[in-house]
């Protein structure tokens, strides 16, 4: 009998030797970034020990980076189950509940990761970061403090917490945030990007250039710097924003774009959408419509019941891609607005533009191409942000990056283009640093 327990002791230990050399190899394949096949090498051991802690976290992990989060979830809690103890588990739990926007069970994955361990640096960054998203911004302040307090040279840290503080209004502090950051990481570029915003924002523009230069030398080719430069002043003047420019913050900023513009009481859709039932009245969907610069497709509701036909077109592609989750548009391009204009003449009934031709100085190229592609009556309806009437040539490029124009340059525009004005209105299209972003809404028609 003892020899037999002794023999099926021997065989348990083999096997579990045999599983941790397993879990070792499939985490070296891990390390070195080979993710689909350390997936399928946990796999392999789950199917000898379903209830293995390790291979159920670090699968779930990979499925996470592979792109599969609601897996992820489910691996990675079997594993706390298994080990409510498992610090790391509830670390990575909270980072995939972070990517899915469930911010609270992200919340309660790093807190509870932090009871277990009071002093895990990444779990404190972690919930600033889904505290943040929660607007819970003293609390992530705090919650980057104490990171930092815990671990002085993490840059990311430092970062953050420039962000909170500045979106707390305590500029100085988030100046030596951000600044601490570059010290820590040169080579980061976000840090440069965030550092030159805040200090464009308070109007030290030449601050701000001095930094936009120093993040052109670590990325020379990147049309967002080459763009904020041309704001502060630093090249020759910009006739608008290019299309690299435009790609790359629409893309970035896609993700948030409703969220943030909700929080600033964005109304430029709002009052688009009132302009037009003045317009046109009781609406009949029997319409050419484009949405132009359409964006996340904020202006969809307002546009549709007018609409036979609705198309929407942006150069983001990101923010298309949020369009198309509306389900409110019969045909959504990917294009440059003047381009696209050009290329459909006389196609539409009307042609709407909420905040997009504020990224265009000169404004005769593309409202001639809006005149071409109007039927004959048909309207445009767009906003821009109001600039004062004396700047030449009419246009000016400001510190946040868009242009603003006068309204005498943009009735002579208008009417050069061949359009002729029916409405004019002054409007606070939404607020901005805690001051109102005082904008034009305008009304023409083509000339039948």
């Amino acid at each position: 009998m003892n020899s037999r327990k002794q023999k099926l002791s021997s065989k348990n230990a083999a096997a579990a030797s045999q599983l941790q050399q397993g879990l070792k190899a499939a985490m070296s394949k891990h390390q070195q970034g080979q993710i689909q096949a350390a997936a399928d090498h946990y796999r392999v051991l789950l199917q000898f020990a379903p209830d293995m802690p390790d291979a159920l976290h670090y699968l779930g992990v990979a499925e996470h980076q592979l792109g599969h989060p609601q897996e992820a979830v489910r691996m990675i809690r079997r594993a706390v189950e298994l080990v409510p103890a498992y610090v790391d588990a509830h670390n990575n739990l909270g980072n995939v509940y972070k990517e899915l926007g469930q911010f609270e069970a992200a919340e309660a994955s790093y807190r509870a990761a932090l009871d277990l361990r009071p002093e895990f640096v990444m779990a404190h960054s972690n919930l600033g970061v889904v505290l943040a998203k929660l607007k819970r911004h003293e609390e992530a302040r705090a919650s980057y403090q104490k990171a930092i307090d815990l671990k002085p040279d993490f840059a990311d840290a430092w970062h953050n917490l420039g962000n909170m503080l500045s979106k707390c209004g305590r500029l100085e502090e988030a100046l030596t945030a951000f600044r601490r950051a570059i010290e820590l990481a040169p080579y980061t570029p976000s840090a440069y990007e965030d550092l030159g915003n805040a200090l464009a924002a308070s109007q030290r523009a030449n601050e701000a250039l001095a930094v936009y230069r120093q993040w052109q030398a670590i990325e020379p080719d990147n049309p967002v710097i080459e763009h904020l430069i041309a704001a502060c002043g630093g090249e020759a003047r910009h006739t608008r924003a290019s299309d690299g420019y435009v790609q790359d913050v629409f893309d970035r900023f896609s993700e948030s774009f409703d969220t943030v513009l909700a929080g600033l009481g964005y109304r430029a859709p709002a009052y688009a959408g009132e302009l037009i039932a003045e317009l046109l009245g009781q609406p009949r969907a029997e319409l050419q419509v484009l949405d132009a610069g359409c964006g996340t497709g904020l202006c969809a509701p307002y546009l549709k019941p007018y609409a036979r036909h609705l198309l929407g077109m942006d150069l983001s592609q990101g923010m298309l891609d949020k369009a198309a989750q509306r389900q409110a548009y019969d045909h959504l391009e990917q294009a440059e607005l003047s381009a696209y204009l050009a290329e459909h003449p006389a196609a539409f009934d009307l042609i709407v533009s909420t905040d997009t031709l504020i990224y265009f100085g000169v404004l005769q190229q593309v409202l001639e191409a809006a005149a071409a592609a109007l039927r004959p009556s048909g309207h445009l309806v767009f906003t821009l942000e109001a600039g004062e009437d004396d700047c030449e040539p009419g246009y000016r490029l400001q510190l946040h990056g868009r242009y603003s124009h006068s309204e005498s340059y943009v009735r002579r525009m208008l009417e050069d283009a061949g359009l002729s004005i029916k409405a004019t209105r002054r409007v606070t299209l939404r607020t901005e640093s805690h001051q109102p972003v005082v904008g034009l809404l305008f009304a023409a028609q083509r000339v039948a």
